[in-house]
């Protein structure tokens, strides 16, 4: 078990990208923006500047792009960190609490998602009862990176199938995993997705859990082929 991973600050990293994080991120986003309606990039949090001059190198607000990245190599080391922000960042929970069997799986879900970072990420984490729900809001604003599939009602599962199909289909790029209960939800409904097992009177399952959220949250994207 990584405890150092769960007892980050931050551990999902959000509003921050090394500089070999940036140049990989970029050239993935290009590649991804291709095909996805949700298009991806990164802008700077702050005025970057040349070090020892006034000679700015990022201006704050503005977006990264592959440029600059390369004038930052000429400076700063690969894992020097910046302070950026992107669209794509944040988790949503779908699991369905509208029924009384599908609550506590769906309260203990939440509980244990909310506590990374220490409840640091409470405005990077949502929680929709349901795909349709889901899928609406993605057509607005909402924009994870993650999706995490908790409690559905089996009675809804092919609705819920189908609403799963047109989310991927405006952005297949959006991870997913499906959680496995043994009393709540003892089978995964979407056998093609990453499926990770909870179980919320262990701790050491809880905090295996958490781990593999962490990891799939941060997993390195697409690298654009030459």
């Amino acid at each position: 078990m990584n405890e150092s991973i769960l007892s980050k600050e931050n551990p999902l990293r959000i509003g921050i990208n090394t500089l070999d994080e940036l140049e990989e991120k970029i050239k993935a986003f290009r590649v991804m923006n291709l095909t996805s309606l949700k298009k991806r990039f990164i802008l700077s949090r702050e005025d970057v500047f040349i070090p020892n001059t006034q000679e700015i190198l990022l201006v704050k607000g503005k977006e990264i792009d592959i440029n600059k990245v390369k004038l930052l190599r000429r400076y700063f080391e690969g894992n020097h960190i910046f302070k950026t922000f992107q669209p794509d960042e944040g988790i949503v929970l779908i699991t369905d609490m509208n029924t009384k069997e599908s609550i506590p799986f769906s309260m203990s879900l939440l509980t244990h998602i909310m506590s990374i970072g220490k409840g640091a990420y409470e405005g990077f984490i949502d929680r929709i009862d349901n795909f349709e729900e889901c899928l609406k809001l993605i057509k607005k604003a909402l924009f994870p990176k993650l999706m995490i599939i908790g409690y559905i009602s089996i009675d809804n599962i092919e609705n819920e199938k189908l609403n799963l199909i047109r989310i991927r289909r405006m952005d297949q790029y959006i991870r997913m995993i499906e959680v496995v209960h043994k009393k709540f939800k003892p089978i995964p409904y979407f056998p093609k997705l990453k499926t990770i097992y909870f179980n919320s009177e262990d701790q050491e399952k809880i905090n295996q859990f958490i781990l593999e959220v962490i990891q799939e949250y941060n997993k390195g994207y697409l690298v654009e082929e030459s």
